[in-house]
This record gives structure tokens, C-alpha cells and sequence, in this order.
């Protein structure tokens, strides 16, 4: 009874039944490449990294769904979710958001970034102001290169982000 419950355990994890254990795959944590970096993920070195870094007011979420349409996310999602997860059938979402505030680059007053439907998502919500380090990937099509938020990396909520925000302040008064 015993092996049979490890294997049901085994079974369940496998298949993303615990999201809360799931992460992303964090290049700069992985301490087996040859170009290891633990400042990898530093605000110096993901402002040096930025096509964009920005404080933002999320407005918008349009998910897509396998053909890379716009399609209206319809429930349940795996694992109970509010929103789709890892392996509900959508690509991902676009996050419209206006720029409030620039610290790097020469963004359009509306940037769009999207959110792959994978451990490496990220999630936005409306209203929100989020302060962004936008990097531009490449995604399977219909998508394309795209600008996208580094979910490991500073991004986050404003009013979680203060410090980094002092950070940002310092290092771009600099230049």
C-alpha cells in the first residue's frame, strides 16, 4: 500500500497536480553553466540587461488561444485556477500597460507584452502598477519576438518594489 501511494504521489507531481511547487527555470540561478553569474539577477545587471524598465499601470489582458487568436479564457482551469495554467489550451496573454514613469529606454506611452502559458509566465493584474524590466524573446508563432517580463528577475508590484525602486533611482541619477 505504501509503494502503491509514493507512485499515486510520484504520478500527481508529474503531471503539475501541486502548482505551487512549480517554478520557473531561472537562467541565472543555474549554478551548472559555465557562465555562472549569482549577480545575474541583480538590479544592476537586469537594468544593464533591459531593453525597457519602467513603472506601468496594467489595463488590459488578452489571452490567446492555441491558434494565436484572441480567445476568451473559459473554466475550469487545471489545478482550480482563476486564470489558465500551464497546460489549459492557450498560448498565453498579452498585458497592455501605460507607462507612468521611465528609468530606461524610450518606450511607446502603451507598451504590450506577452505572458507565454508556461512555468515562465508571468501574471498581471488590472489596475495594478508594476515596475517592469522589459526584455524582448522570441516565442513559437504566431507570436514572434515579442516584449515579455523575466518572472525570476526585479519586476514586481510597486508597493513591494521600493527598495529596487531607490536602486534604479541611484544607478540611472549616474548616468
Amino acid at each position: 500500500m505504501i509503494k502503491i501511494n509514493h507512485i499515486v504521489l510520484v504520478v500527481i507531481l508529474a503531471a503539475g497536480g501541486v502548482p505551487a511547487t512549480a517554478s520557473a527555470y531561472c537562467f541565472g540561478a543555474d549554478t551548472t553553466l559555465p557562465n555562472y553569474d549569482p549577480r545575474y539577477y541583480s538590479v544592476a545587471k537586469e537594468l544593464t540587461r533591459a531593453k525597457y524598465v519602467v513603472l506601468a499601470k496594467v489595463v488590459r489582458e488578452t489571452w490567446l488561444g492555441e491558434d494565436g487568436k484572441p480567445a476568451v479564457p473559459k473554466p475550469p482551469f487545471q489545478n482550480g485556477a482563476s486564470r489558465p495554467w500551464g497546460f489549459d489550451p492557450y498560448m498565453g496573454a498579452y498585458y497592455d500597460v501605460d507607462v507612468i514613469e521611465t528609468f530606461k529606454g524610450n518606450p511607446p506611452k502603451r507598451l504590450r507584452l506577452f505572458s507565454e502559458n508556461s512555468t515562465a509566465r508571468f501574471w498581471l493584474d488590472i489596475n495594478s502598477e508594476v515596475l517592469m524590466f522589459v526584455t524582448e524573446e522570441r516565442f513559437d508563432p504566431p507570436v514572434g519576438l515579442k516584449p515579455t517580463l523575466d518572472n525570476c528577475g526585479n519586476s514586481a508590484l510597486v508597493k513591494k518594489a521600493q527598495a529596487t525602486i531607490r536602486t534604479l533611482r541611484q544607478l540611472t541619477s549616474k548616468k
